[in-house]
């Protein structure tokens, strides 16, 4: 079935490229019969795509090993769940997953915006179309998930999928960052559109405001389960290590952070146009950029997909969109003109604007260590590393910074602040940080830290205390402005508390779903504070022998075996003592996969509460398990970095909730949407007599795609009938 796929990238390339002529005249002539073709080319592409991953699917899950991705990415041993988590977990399955998510939200943009936007759309869906053209070219020419092998006889059996992947978070977390990069191409499309056409009204900032706020979702959850996975699977006791593949994806959460920011100001004041054009430009190229350095081999990643041989083409893409965008951005620059100014650096307008300036000042931080050691090593030949100490030099600050500023953002008066405002909205943060940040400091190291024996040193401990501070600060602006909301509520319409919560969520879903954005901020900054009292420690131990660690004492009782159909567990007993008290019975382990017995993973295993969390790992041991070596962390807070991500989460969804007037607006047909995939299903149909004629013809093209009918006519390869699997060639 290989070439079906093959053939659905190939119709969904040249459906692609006729949207694109089709929407510039409908763009140009406004026509009614050219608009609704280019929609229809819209769903066409997006049913090719379907096509094509369901055939991937497939073959993943019936072990078609004749397809190289198959063979390099499963094996029978894997079971469904991590079948499918192959999809995207190499190289061209992720890039072909990337292409379907930016079709499918292209023919969701088409399709809710039918009745909407009149002006722009013919030009948002060639924009977006433009996009797919250019991941179509690199998926057909540069990384096919159908190539095949060019021998008869077929492989029976895979490499299977990494080790370090088959983790329920990296089934998740690959998607979630591909599905915030494809999603971010709609807002994008939205910015050159008001490009082309000159309008730079709140119209594109209306309609962008509605899409970025997915991408920046999917980017958060990305980013948090890639930490969780890091934390729990590796084995060094943290969540982010800045790797060139983490930055790459950090990278455009902070540029859209700032872009949802100041659209704000564009929507109220009419100001900061030119700054929103060019962030939403910055922040979709920087998703291809981090793709493009992290596939090209220009660094090196823990990811296993992060190098292949497409640098070129994603090159390629990457400055024929920074040039077309730059192009229309000078075009249009006088036309971007503010019409209001600053009222005042005292005001909410210039709080955002620093924010902004920061958000772009970490950005610059990251991608300045991020690439720094290759250009470095290209000009003096020099091989340098620049880890996280460097970078925490310089985020841990202006992280601090930023946190100030969400909290001073959200009181402070638009245009211009007064004394009053001050008096009535900063008295009671102010106030609270300064009594509780001594309170729970001192209370905390009394009952906890004195025990643990930790001893940071004096930046650290600064830091540690600010962002304590600046936490309770922040927290206490939201609080604040919810506990006036419920008040008013509950005073107007005599609700209860509950009701009263839920009615102001429901009711300005933007700004209270923002501020429990916040909130989920605050905790995470808690998490990285308690990085200052982080102990870690490696111990070797014999059976029956005991560390003291803080007011841990941890004993290694010995080590058992256990067994499945993928992999071979090596479990250690290491029971957990506090003032004499069993408190954990923890079980680190390794796992050694039968697909992969050289590449032993760690099973960590953690006991975590709001407190701190205890976190073993078992490194190496002796094969007669009398002697085991351990490395130990006690992390105070990290409990809070994954609560936070939660409410940040749980916060965007209600900014994304729709209102019933957007969905009565919406009326979404499923009868009608089904009635256009199926168009597209029938157009790749009509062409299938074409393809069979080519595959049975002498042509290169035939011989090209015949190679497997050859296999099948001279008979199945049993597995009990191969003695060596044979040389394999990869299909040129």
């Amino acid at each position: 079935m290989n070439w079906i796929g093959m053939f659905a990238i190939y119709v969904a390339l040249y459906v692609s490229l006729v949207g694109i002529a089709l929407c510039f005249v409908a763009g140009r002539t406004g026509s009614r019969r050219f608009v609704h073709a280019s929609r229809f080319a819209s769903y066409t592409v997006f049913g090719a795509l379907a096509v094509a991953s369901a055939v991937l699917i497939h073959a993943l899950v019936t072990h078609d090993f004749s397809l190289q991705y198959v063979a390099s990415f499963s094996d029978r041993t894997m079971p469904l769940f991590y079948l499918l988590g192959a999809f995207w977990g190499g190289q061209a399955g992720s890039l072909l997953f990337w292409t379907l998510k930016v079709a499918l939200f292209t023919a969701l943009c088409v399709y809710i915006n039918r009745n909407s936007y009149q002006d722009f759309m013919p030009w948002v869906t060639m924009v977006c179309l433009v996009v797919l053209t250019g991941l179509l070219v690199i998926l057909a020419f540069g990384s096919n998930p159908f190539d095949a092998f060019t021998l008869i006889d077929d492989p029976t059996t895979g490499k299977g999928l990494n080790p370090l992947l088959q983790t329920p978070k990296m089934v998740v977390h690959p998607p979630a960052l591909l599905t915030g990069m494809a999603s971010m191409t709609i807002p994008f499309a939205f910015a050159i559109a008001a490009l082309i056409t000159g309008n730079f009204s709140n119209v594109w900032v209306e309609a962008a405001r509605k899409w970025i706020l997915i991408p920046w979702l999917f980017l958060s959850i990305g980013n948090i389960l890639g930490g969780m996975w890091a934390y729990e699977e590796l084995g060094w006791g943290g969540y982010w290590a800045w790797d060139p593949v983490e930055n790459a994806a950090f990278l455009p959460w902070l540029t859209a952070t700032a872009l949802i920011h100041s659209l704000m100001i564009q929507e109220r004041r009419g100001m900061l146009k030119r700054w929103n054009v060019g962030l939403m430009i910055g922040t979709f190229l920087l998703t291809i950029f981090g793709t493009y350095i992290t596939r090209s081999g220009l660094i090196e990643s823990v990811h296993s997909f992060a190098q292949s041989d497409i640098g070129p083409y994603f090159l390629t893409f990457l400055i024929s969109l920074t040039l077309a965008s730059a192009s229309l951005f000078i075009w249009r620059w006088k036309a971007m003109y503010a019409e209001q100014r600053l009222d005042s650096p005292l005001s909410r307008e210039a709080t955002f604007i620093f924010n902004n300036w920061l958000f772009l000042s970490m950005t610059g931080v990251v991608l300045f260590g991020t690439l720094w050691p290759k250009i470095k090593e290209a000009l003096t030949g020099q091989e340098i590393a620049m880890g996280p100490a460097w970078f925490d030099k310089w985020m841990i600050p202006l992280g601090l910074l930023l946190l100030m500023l969400m909290g001073v953002g959200t009181i402070i008066a638009w245009r211009r602040a007064s004394w009053k405002n001050f008096r009535n909205n900063f008295i009671w943060p102010i106030a609270s940080m300064l009594v509780l940040t001594p309170l729970l400091v001192g209370t905390y190291w009394k009952l906890r830290g004195v025990h643990l024996g930790v001893n940071p040193d004096g930046l650290e401990a600064g830091y540690a205390i600010s962002a304590i501070a600046l936490c309770i600060f922040a927290a206490a602006t939201t609080v604040q402005e919810f506990a006036r909301g419920i008040l008013a509520r509950r005073r107007m319409h005599e609700e209860s508390f509950f009701e009263a919560v839920v009615r102001l969520c429901v009711k300005q879903k933007r700004r209270y779903g923002g501020f429990i954005v916040h909130m989920g901020i605050v905790f995470c900054f808690l998490a990285f504070a308690g990085n200052a009292l982080k102990i870690e420690k490696d111990v070797s131990l014999k059976r029956g022998e005991s560390v003291q660690i803080g007011d841990f004492k941890m004993t290694f009782e010995g080590l058992r075996e256990r067994n499945d159909r993928e992999k071979t567990l090596i479990i250690a007993d290491v029971p957990v003592e506090r003032a004499g008290k069993l408190v954990y019975k923890l079980h680190p382990g390794k796992a050694i996969f039968h697909s992969s017995p050289q590449m032993p993973t760690s099973e960590i295993d953690i006991r975590s509460t709001p407190l701190e969390d205890v976190y073993v790992a078992l490194v190496n041991y002796e094969p007669n398990g009398n002697t085991a070596a351990f490395k130990v962390f006690i992390s105070p807070f990290t409990w809070w970095f994954w609560f936070g991500g939660v409410v940040l989460v749980l916060g965007t969804m209600i900014c994304l909730w729709p209102t019933r007037e957007s969905l009565e607006k919406l009326r979404f047909s499923p009868a009608s949407f089904g009635r256009a995939t199926l168009f597209g299903a029938a157009v790749a149909l009509c062409f299938a007599p074409l393809v069979v004629w080519t595959i049975e013809s002498e042509t290169p093209w035939g011989a090209a795609l015949r190679y497997d009918y050859i296999s099948v006519e001279q008979g199945p390869v049993l597995p009990e009938e191969l003695i060596a699997p044979p040389a394999l060639q990869d299909a040129s």
